[in-house]
Parts: C-alpha cells; structure tokens; sequence
C-alpha cells in the first residue's frame, strides 16, 4: 500500500497537520525529550505485566505482555485518544491540548475535557503519567520518548510511519491491544452500512462527478488531499487534480496551479469542527484564482468540519456530510 505524503516522517506529519489546523490543533507539534523525572520510574524496573491476567502482545516494539483487557490507558498522541474513545474506552491520561472545543465534535470534547494531561506531545511528563497509575501506554510516534516509560506500565508501540499509514490501519491495532476488537468490529460494521445506503441512494451522481479534497496552507500554498480522502474513495467518490490512487494527499501546490482543480466537478474543503476555517483555508477561499475554479463558480465547493479522520465514529460523521453535498449535485 502507498504510504500518504503525510507520513514521510513523523516531524513533517505533524508540521504539515499542525500549519493546517493550527498551533492549538488536536494533532499537537513535535517536541523532544521526557520531561521531569526523565522517564526513570523509582522502582528502576520494567512493569511490564506478568502473570494469569496477561497476555503477549504483537507491537513494533517487539512482543510486550500487557493485561487481558486494560482500563488505566495513557495515550502519547491525541489521534490515539480519539482512537480509544471509538472502542469505548476513555484514557486516564492524555497530552495537552487533546481536549479543544474548537476541534473536536462537542461529545468528543466532553468526554475528554477533564481527563488528566501528560504534557505536550512528543515530552511524555513520567511524573504525572507514574501518577495515574496506568495499566498499558500507547504510542505511535515517539519510540525513543516512550521506551523509558515502560518502567511505568507496559507499552505499546505501533510506528504510524512504517506499519500502515492510514487511520483504519492503526485503529485496528489499537482494538487489539486494548483488547476491544469486537467493538470495533461493531463500528466497522456501522460504517460499511452507511456506505451502502449512500452508493446505493446516489450511485448517479457517484458514477459521473469528479472530486478533490483540499485545505489552505502557508505561503501562497494550498494543499491537495486531506485525510478524509479515505472516506471519499470508500464512498466511491473519483479523485481528480492528478492525486495519485491510494495517496492520502497534502501535496503542496501554488496558487498559480490551481488550474489542477479543473477537472473537478466538487471540491471539499477543510474546516474546523466550529464550521471556521482556519486563517490559512481562509486565505485561499477569499483568493481571486479561487473564486475562478469551475467547482466554485458552479457552487459545488463544499466545507467539511472532519479535517482529522482517527476513528469509525468521524468516518461514519463524513459519509453523512458527503450525503448532503451529493444531494446538491
């Protein structure tokens, strides 16, 4: 499978999803280093788990034993969060910003608004993660930052840029160390059935428009694909402007090339989950070569408030908004 551009390398995942989205995005930026106790727990041991209640566990960090079924869960990434939250489970610790009402859908945020922080992503605080106790840590990006911490509690290792690029892939790993596999299976399942009832209700307008997802970005730049994308092909949506099958996108591109729009009946553009843009999408809304493109002079540009695809629960959000957009086609 063709990795997403997204995803050459965590630092420039998260410097491209962080000028998206803003500083205060849920994705967070790279930082260095643990903080505070410098991830050396007092009992200098590994807690990885042991006994009847545990189980071995497939990682990209080797084989780690973790509990039958962990309940003390602390995340180092906020996709991870929003990953949990879709297999029922909420975790006792997250990193700062995770909880922001600006970009989360208002159940998400009210489940995670008082859940402890850990410090920002990418500076795991081993203090306040010691202090809640937890059962299993996960994370996806930070391997030298989070090996220390399995003195703290078993951890769970999956390389987003290495072992499956896209969110399905990585939820799914997820389902398995939590050992909620059969929720999930319940929200695939969910999703599959929206799928089908939109194919099926606007199979027309599915079979003879073409369509791209975009967002604003720095510099006079706009980028091409967005992680919704997966959903659109799902739907059975055509992907136009030259992005590559099973490319995720945020290839960067000028505004003197937006003529790659061209070929395309529809166009889905990002904004947060209040219905804002960011400054940058903004900019390139109000731009005169925009305004130009023949999707948005036919009125067929349309704001989708699910910018970050992490779970079933936000796939299955898209289709419904994607419903709404066929209608007008």
């Amino acid at each position: 499978m063709a990795r997403s551009r997204i995803l050459s390398g965590p630092v420039e995942r998260r410097r491209v999803l962080g000028g998206l989205t803003g500083a205060a995005a849920a994705l967070g930026l790279t930082a260095c280093g643990v903080s505070e106790s410098d991830g050396k727990a007092s009992n200098g041991g590994s807690k990885e788990s042991s006994g009847a209640g545990t189980r071995s566990l497939e990682t990209d960090n080797g084989t780690v034993k973790v509990p039958q079924k962990p309940e003390r869960v602390v995340v180092l990434e906020n996709y991870d969060a929003l990953m949990l939250l879709d297999l029922g489970l909420v975790p006792v610790g997250v990193p700062d910003g995770a909880a922001n009402p600006q970009l989360l859908p208002e159940d998400v945020y009210e489940q995670l608004k008082d859940v402890d922080t850990i410090g920002a992503s990418g500076t795991p605080n081993s203090q306040a993660i010691a202090a809640l106790k937890p059962d299993l840590i996960i994370d996806q990006f930070y391997k030298e930052k989070s090996a220390p911490l399995r003195t703290i509690a078993p951890v769970a290792f999956y390389d987003w840029h290495t072992s499956g690029a896209f969110w399905n892939e990585q939820i799914a790993k997820l389902a398995k160390a939590v050992n909620r596999e059969s929720r999930l299976a319940e929200k695939k399942q969910e999703y599959e059935r929206r799928l089908t009832e939109v194919r099926t209700a606007y199979r027309k307008q599915i079979e003879t428009t073409t369509w791209a997802p975009l967002s604003g970005g720095p510099n006079g730049k706009f980028f091409l694909g967005t992680p919704l994308v997966t959903v659109m092909r799902d739907v059975g949506l055509r992907i136009g402007a030259g992005l590559p099958e099973k490319e995720a996108g945020f290839v960067p591109k000028s505004y003197e090339e937006m003529d790659v729009l061209k070929d395309c009946d529809a166009l889905i553009y990002s904004v947060q989950a209040d219905g804002r843009p960011t400054p940058t999408t903004q900019q390139l809304l109000d731009h005169k070569l925009w305004k130009g493109v023949p999707a948005v002079k036919a009125g067929r540009a349309f704001p989708s408030r699910h910018f970050v695809m992490a779970n079933y629960s936000f796939a299955i959000a898209t289709v419904d908004e994607i419903e709404g957009m066929l209608k007008k086609m």
